[in-house]
């Protein structure tokens, strides 16, 4: 690509230069521009933190504890993911832990080895997860990705690939996994052997992303009903409906990542909602949100 005709504009961070924190940085910003979410695996306490266009001046940091080696965010900057020792976390954009996601015993492959490129939903409502179901190189080993809920960390689909993964040791030396704008379609760097001079682009196109519930907001609602809920998410349909500890709600659909719901009456305390798609496909999250 030739950027002569539109030279890219370098302007250095306001904030002055953080040199207590150090080594091997990962890093990751929204589609906007307007977040980057930071993690130091090799640093003590294996910081991660947060800039924001909205406090330029502001680096904000929190510990860890525990050596990231691979960091991936939501593209609208609500939550990112960050891997330590084969752990996912979830945190929010003010790097308060949301959830720790685990896998079902049953649901993993023996042998398993996870490549560097966790990925999440533009909303954060699901987590793609790249491995190889053996060692890099190996005959018979496949590529695959698992889509997993990002608040329960529930299996939702697992794809294989015609090829394996391209794959380092961490985030930090290559990030072999990509999703555009809707997690609808996916950007893998395989190669049909493991070798680098095999390497080609795969793309996997989803016939549908599963249902899953990213962000909601406001957290607080009055339980008199009436208040407007922003539900971020995938998979959401026309057609899609929601219950509020079992009670309808009216749901307006924006597009595929957002719904607007408006609350019905409600009895005082955490509140659970069930998406449910036309197909029968559904989506619970306990304590979404609180009614008082």
């Amino acid at each position: 690509m030739n950027l002569t005709v539109s030279p890219p504009t370098i302007q250095p961070a306001p904030q002055p230069q953080v040199t207590s924190l150090t080594g091997a940085p990962l890093v990751q910003g929204t589609g906007a521009g307007d977040h980057v979410f930071v993690a130091f695996g090799a640093a003590p306490g294996g910081p991660v933190a947060v800039w924001s266009a909205s406090a330029p001046n502001q680096f904000v940091t929190s510990a860890a504890n525990a050596s990231t080696t691979d960091l991936g965010a939501a593209s609208d900057g609500s939550l990112f993911a960050s891997q330590a020792r084969g752990t996912i976390e979830i945190r929010a954009a003010d790097l308060s832990l949301t959830s720790v996601p685990t896998s079902a015993e049953l649901q993993q492959i023996p042998g398993r080895v996870l490549v560097p490129g966790v990925a999440l939903h533009p909303t954060g409502a699901l987590i793609y997860q790249p491995f190889l179901t053996g060692a890099s190189g190996s005959a018979g080993v496949k590529g695959g990705i698992d889509i997993l809920d990002a608040h329960s960390g529930t299996l939702r689909l697992r794809i294989f690939l015609p090829q394996q993964f391209m794959t380092d040791v961490d985030g930090l030396h290559g990030s072999f996994l990509a999703t555009d704008e809707n997690g609808q379609r996916l950007f893998a760097i395989t190669s049909s052997d493991g070798t680098p001079q095999n390497a080609a682009l795969t793309v996997v196109q989803l016939a549908a992303v599963p249902l899953g519930i990213g962000t909601i907001a406001p957290s607080t609602v009055a339980a008199t009903g009436g208040a407007t809920l922003t539900i971020r998410g995938s998979g959401f349909q026309s057609a899609t409906a929601l219950t509020i500890n079992g009670k309808a709600a009216s749901v307006t659909f924006k597009d595929a990542n957002t719904l607007l719901v408006v609350t019905p009456s409600l009895t005082p305390g955490s509140q659970q909602i069930a998406i449910t798609n036309p197909d029968g496909e559904t989506v619970l999250l306990d304590a979404a949100f609180l009614a008082n």
